[in-house]
C-alpha cells in the first residue's frame, strides 16, 4: 500500500463556461433506444432527445438503469451502466462483464481479465456504438483495446433479431461510447487514479479527461464531444509449469515406473502495458427532423510482455534421479522407443497404423531429486502493438411515421508483433521438485546459483519471430422503419454491405547454437554450449530478469536481459554471433495469407402488439438473408519452389428470428426468443498454406499450423425462455435456454514427420453439432424499509448453469465444450446513500477443459480393450479457477468532486491447471492483486 500512498493524486482544473457547470444528464431514448425499437446497430444517442432527464450517478441508479434496458428490450440482453461519466464499476471491460449472467472471463499473459465468454462460447461479434469492430485479421475485437473508462454503457445480447449484424453465436456485446447530446450543457470530467499491483509491486498511473457541450446555432444546434484516457501498468504473472509428462525408464535415468516432466519450468511473464485512447463526436441537428453525426475512434495497445524461465531439464545427458516418493495415482500407458505416446502413422498401404510400443505402469511423483541437470534461464522479449483507427458518420431522419438512419464506418487495425528469444542456461549439482505443493510444484536449489552468472552459457537457439497482422473493414446500411399503428405498430427493413481486407505476415527463426560456426569465438563447456564469458556480448545481455514464484520460496533469478533483446543495439549484437544478417528477417511467404471478404446482408422485421385483455402480448419476427463472397491467398512450398495458392467460397444463409413477450398487469413479464446466428471461420482458419516452425529446444517438439478452406460457418438455433419481475428496489429474473450448434469449428494437435522431423501440427475441423444449455438466475434488491442509513444496503447475485455436450463421431464426442465451465456465480453487497457508494463481489467458476492436448506426446492412461488399435486417447487440460473478490467505495465530497478507492482479487486467489483426468499437476498462475485509489472533477 505504499505505493499507493507514496502516488497520491492531485487533480486542479479550471473550466469557465457561460452556461456554468453541470453534471452529466441524459435522456431516456438513450438507455432505452434499442428496446423501443431502435435498431440495435446504431448509436441510441442517435435518437432525438425527449422527456425528463435522468442523472446517473452512483451504484444504484447504474443498476437500475441497467435493468430498465433489460426489462424494455425485444431481445434476452443484459447492460451495464457507467456510475458516472468515465467510472464502469470495474477497471476493465471483461471484468465488469463476469458480473453479467451466463458470461465466464478467464486471466492473461497480462495479468488482466480477457477471454469473454457468452454461455461459454467466445464466437461473439463486438460493436462499438452498434457498428463492426475487428482486431487484424481475426473475427472479434481485443476488449483491452479499449479501456473501460472510456464507455458509458455496455450491452450483452444472448439472442439476436434480424436487425443486428451477424456473425455472433455466441451473441453480440456493444461498448457505448458517450455522445455530445447526453449532455444537457457543457461538462468537463477530469479523472485520475494510481493503481498498486501487489505481484509486481508498482504503482501505475491512468488519466481521462472528457469535454462535451452543444450550442444553438442559425443552422440548428450542434454538439461536440472530446475523450481521452491513458494508462500505464507494469504486470507480473507468476507461472509455474511441470510440461508433458514421458516415461523415466529410458536413457539418461534409467528408473522405470515413473511419469517425468519433459520440462520443469518456472517462467513468470513480465512486462508493462501502455493503453491510449481518444474519441471524438459531433452532432449537429439541421431540423427537427434531421440530424447528422460523426464520429472518430482511436485506440493504441502496448505491451512488452514476455516470458522469462528458471526451467530444470530432467533427460539432459548425464541427469539422475534419487530421493524418489512416488504417488498413489498409477496407470497403465503405451510407450514408445522415445519414452513418450505413440503416435498414428501412414502406412504405405493407405492404412493407419500406430508406432510401435511397451506397456507400462507409471505413477506420478509427489518428489524427487534430480541431480547433475541443466537449467535453461531464458528470456522472451515480446513487444506487441496493436492500433486501432475508426471513422465514422451519418444521418437521422424522422418524420410523422417515417424513420431512416444512413451510417457509414471505416476502420483500419494494426498489430506488430516482435519476440525475440534467446535462451542461456547451466548445469547445476542438484534440485529437488515438490510436484504438488499447494496446487503446483515447488523447487528447492542451492541459494547462490539462482543469481550467479559463472556457468551460464549460451545454449539451445535464439529465436526471431516477427508478426504483422493488418485488417480493414468498410461498412455501410441504411435502415427504416415505418409506424403501421394497430397490433402491427411498425415494420423495419434494411440494408448493409461491408468489405474485409484481412492480411497476415509472419517469420518464425530459429538458429540452434551447434548450427552456427563460431569460429575461434570460446571454448564449448558442452556440445550445445558456449559460456558467455566467453563470448563478445555486452555486459547488460544479462540481468535479474524477473522472480522464480516457486524456486527456494520465491526468489530472484539472472537471465537474458528483456530490454536487451528488444533493443535493436543487443538483438545485432546477437546477429553478428550468429553471422545473421543485421536487420529483421524477410517474412516466411509459407506463413503469409491475404484474404478478402464482401458481405450483402438484408432483412424484414415487423413488430406485433396484441392485447390480450389486461395481458398485453407484444414482440417482433423477421428474417436476415445474407451473401458472402470471399478470396484467401497464400503459397506453398514444394521443396525449393513457392506457389501460390488460392480458395474461393461464397455462401447465402437465412436467418429467421422472432420474439414474443408476455406482460402481466404490475411488473411481471415473459419472453420466449428464438434466433438462428452464424460464425464465419477465422482466416487464419481457413488459409490453405502449412506453417511450420523449428523449435532448438530438443524436448520440446516442433510446431506447425495447416488450415482448411473447407470449413464450414458455424450455425446456431437458440432459443431463451424468461420470467421477469420488476420492483421498486430491485428485480429477479430466471431464464432457460437451449442452443444447438451445427459445424461446431475445433482446433487439434497431431504429431506428423515432415522431411525426416518431428511436428506437432495444429489443424482446425468441424465437429458434426453441439449442444448447449443451462439456466440463468439474477437478482438485485435494495432494503429501503430499514431505517436511516441502513436504506442504502443492497444485495446483488447471479447463477449460471451451463451443460454442453460434443455429439456425433468426433473423438470428442461426449466431452463439453472446451472453455465451458458448468456453473458460474456472483453474490454481492451493495450500497448507495448520502453520496456513498460501494460493492462488495464475489465471483466464482467451475472448472472447465482449456485445451484438447490428444496429439501431443504426454504419456496418458488408454483403454486396455483396444490396446493393439490404431487410436490416441484423448487427452486434455483442465483448468480449476479460484474465486474473485472485489470491491470498490465511492464518496462525494462535494458535487464536483468524487473519491474512490477499490481493490480486486483481494484473496489472491490463483488459476491451476490439470492434466488428463485432473489429478496430475500442470501449472499454477499467480492472478494480480490490484489496490486503487481514485478521484473524479466535474465541471
Amino acid at each position: 500500500m505504499r505505493s499507493i500512498l507514496l502516488g497520491a493524486v492531485s487533480i486542479t482544473a479550471v473550466f469557465v463556461s457561460i452556461s456554468g457547470a453541470a453534471a452529466q444528464e441524459t435522456t431516456p431514448s438513450e438507455s432505452t433506444a434499442q428496446a423501443e425499437g431502435v435498431s440495435a446497430d446504431v448509436g441510441a444517442d442517435e435518437v432525438a432527445d425527449g422527456g425528463p432527464d435522468i442523472i446517473v450517478t452512483g451504484v444504484r441508479q447504474s443498476l437500475e438503469r441497467a435493468a430498465e434496458v433489460k426489462r424494455n428490450a425485444v431481445q434476452v440482453v443484459d447492460s451495464i451502466v457507467a456510475t458516472d461519466i468515465g467510472k464502469l464499476p470495474d477497471p476493465t471491460v471483461a471484468a465488469a462483464l463476469q458480473r453479467v449472467p451466463g458470461i465466464q472471463v478467464q486471466n492473461d499473459r497480462n495479468n488482466e481479465l480477457s477471454t469473454v465468454r457468452i454461455r461459454g462460447l467466445t464466437d461473439i461479434l463486438t460493436t462499438v456504438n452498434g457498428r463492426e469492430v475487428i482486431t487484424t485479421t481475426g473475427r472479434g475485437f481485443d476488449l483491452q483495446d479499449v479501456p473501460a473508462e472510456a464507455l458509458a454503457r455496455i450491452d450483452a445480447f444472448k439472442s439476436q433479431t434480424s436487425d443486428q449484424i451477424e456473425g455472433g453465436v455466441a451473441g453480440a456485446i456493444d461498448l457505448r461510447l458517450n455522445r455530445p447530446f447526453s449532455f444537457r450543457k457543457p461538462t468537463l470530467v477530469l479523472t485520475a487514479r494510481q493503481n498498486y499491483a501487489t505481484i509486481a509491486d508498482a504503482s501505475n498511473p491512468q488519466f481521462g479527461v472528457l469535454a462535451a457541450g452543444k450550442t444553438d446555432t442559425s443552422i440548428g444546434e450542434i454538439g461536440a464531444l472530446i475523450n481521452v484516457t491513458y494508462s500505464q501498468a507494469e504486470n507480473i504473472r507468476s507461472v509455474t509449469n511441470l510440461g508433458e509428462r514421458r516415461y523415466s525408464g529410458g536413457t539418461p535415468l534409467n528408473v522405470p515406473g515413473l511419469l517425468i516432466p519433459q520440462v520443469l519450468r518456472n517462467m513468470p511473464d513480465v512486462g508493462d502495458i501502455t493503453r491510449v485512447q481518444a474519441n471524438a463526436a459531433v452532432q449537429w441537428q439541421a431540423t427537427p427532423s434531421l440530424q447528422f453525426y460523426a464520429d472518430g475512434l482511436y485506440t493504441k495497445f502496448r505491451s512488452t510482455t514476455g516470458f522469462v524461465g528458471f526451467n530444470p531439464q530432467p533427460f539432459t545427458n548425464g541427469s539422475r534421479i534419487s530421493e524418489i516418493t512416488p504417488s498413489d495415482y498409477c496407470f497403465d500407458a503405451r510407450v514408445n522407443a522415445g519414452g513418450t505416446n505413440p503416435q498414428l502413422v501412414n502406412n504405405a498401404d493407405g492404412t493407419v497404423g500406430i508406432q510401435p510400443f511397451t506397456v507400462q505402469r507409471v505413477c506420478e511423483l509427489k518428489s524427487a531429486r534430480f541431480d547433475n541437470v541443466v537449467i535453461n534461464q531464458n528470456s522472451s522479449s515480446e513487444d506487441v502493438t496493436q492500433r486501432n483507427k475508426m471513422i465514422a458518420g451519418g444521418l437521422n431522419f424522422e418524420q410523422d411515421r417515417v424513420k431512416l438512419v444512413l451510417d457509414v464506418a471505416y476502420q483500419t487495425s494494426r498489430s506488430f508483433l516482435q519476440n525475440f528469444n534467446a535462451e542461456v542456461g547451466q548445469r547445476v549439482p542438484t534440485v529437488f521438485v515438490e510436484f504438488n505443493d499447494n496446487n503446483g510444484p515447488s523447487f528447492t536449489i542451492d541459494p547462490s546459483i539462482p543469481l550467479s552468472s559463472e556457468n551460464l552459457s549460451l545454449r539451445n537457439s535464439i529465436n526471431q519471430n516477427y508478426t504483422l497482422g493488418q485488417g480493414k473493414l468498410f461498412q455501410s446500411r441504411l435502415d427504416g422503419e415505418y409506424e403501421v399503428g394497430g397490433i402491427l405498430p411498425r415494420i423495419k427493413t434494411g440494408l448493409r454491405y461491408a468489405k474485409r481486407n484481412a492480411r497476415f505476415q509472419e517469420v518464425r527463426q530459429t538458429n540452434t547454437v551447434q548450427s552456427i560456426g563460431f569460429g575461434n569465438i570460446g571454448t564449448p563447456t558442452e556440445a550445445n554450449a558456449r559460456l558467455i564469458s566467453s563470448l563478445p556480448l555486452s555486459p547488460d545481455f544479462l540481468s535479474i530478469i524477473g522472480v522464480a514464484p516457486r524456486l527456494n520460496g520465491g526468489v530472484p533469478f539472472l537471465g537474458v536481459n528483456p530490454a536487451y533483446l528488444r533493443s535493436e543495439r543487443g538483438r545485432n549484437e546477437l546477429r553478428s554471433l550468429f553471422g545473421l544478417p543485421l536487420r529483421q528477417p524477410d517474412f516466411d511467404p509459407t506463413k503469409e495469407f491475404n484474404a478478402q471478404e464482401t458481405t450483402y446482408a438484408g432483412y424484414v422485421e415487423g413488430s406485433y402488439e396484441i392485447p390480450l385483455g389486461s395481458l398485453t402480448l407484444d414482440g417482433v419476427i423477421g428474417t436476415r438473408v445474407i451473401r458472402t463472397e470471399r478470396t484467401i491467398a497464400g503459397f506453398e512450398r514444394q521443396g525449393a519452389i513457392l506457389s501460390p495458392i488460392t480458395a474461393k467460397t461464397s455462401d447465402t444463409d437465412i436467418l429467421p428470428s422472432a420474439t414474443a413477450r408476455l406482460q402481466f398487469p404490475g411488473s411481471f413479464q415473459t419472453r420466449v426468443t428464438y434466433s438462428r446466428s452464424i460464425r464465419r471461420p477465422d482466416f487464419a482458419s481457413l488459409n490453405p498454406s502449412e506453417s511450420l516452425t523449428l523449435v532448438g529446444n530438443v524436448f520440446l517438439l516442433n510446431t506447425g499450423t495447416r488450415g482448411n478452406p473447407a470449413l464450414r460457418p458455424q450455425k446456431s438455433d437458440s432459443i431463451d425462455i424468461t420470467a421477469e419481475y420488476y420492483f421498486r428496489s430491485g428485480y429477479i429474473s430466471v431464464a432457460g435456454y437451449y442452443r444447438s450448434i451445427k459445424d461446431r469449428v475445433v482446433t487439434s494437435n497431431t504429431q506428423e514427420t515432415i522431411d525426416s522431423l518431428n511436428y506437432l501440427i495444429s489443424t482446425p475441423r468441424n465437429v458434426g453439432s453441439v449442444d448447449l444449455k443451462g439456466v440463468e438466475v439474477s437478482a438485485q434488491y435494495f432494503f429501503d424499509f430499514l431505517p436511516g442509513v441502513l436504506s442504502g444496503l443492497g444485495v446483488q447475485g447471479a447463477f449460471t448453469m451451463a451443460d454442453s455436450k460434443i455429439k456425433g463421431d468426433d473423438n470428442l464426442a461426449g466431452y463439453p465444450l472446451v472453455g465451458v465451465s458448468k456453473y458460474n456465480y456472483t453474490a454481492g453487497l451493495l450500497y448507495d446513500k448520502h453520496g456513498l457508494s460501494g460493492r462488495l463481489i464475489w465471483t466464482h467458476r467451475s472448472s472447465y477443459i482449456n485445451a484438447d492436448n490428444t496429439g501431443g506426446v504426454a504419456l496418458r492412461p488408454f483403454d486396455a480393450d483396444r490396446v493393439n488399435d490404431p487410436y490416441v486417447p484423448v487427452f486434455l487440460t483442465y483448468v480449476r479457477p479460484a474465486g474473485r473478490l472485489d470491491f470498490s467505495i465511492g464518496y462525494d465530497v462535494t458535487q464536483a468532486l468524487r473519491l474512490d478507492i477499490g481493490g480486486t482479487n483481494i484473496l489472491r486467489s490463483k488459476t491451476s491447471s490439470y492434466w488428463g483426468d485432473k489429478r496430475v499437476v500442470f501449472q499454477l498462475n499467480g492472478d494480480e492483486t490490484v489496490y486503487s485509489l481514485g478521484a473524479r472533477v466535474k465541471f
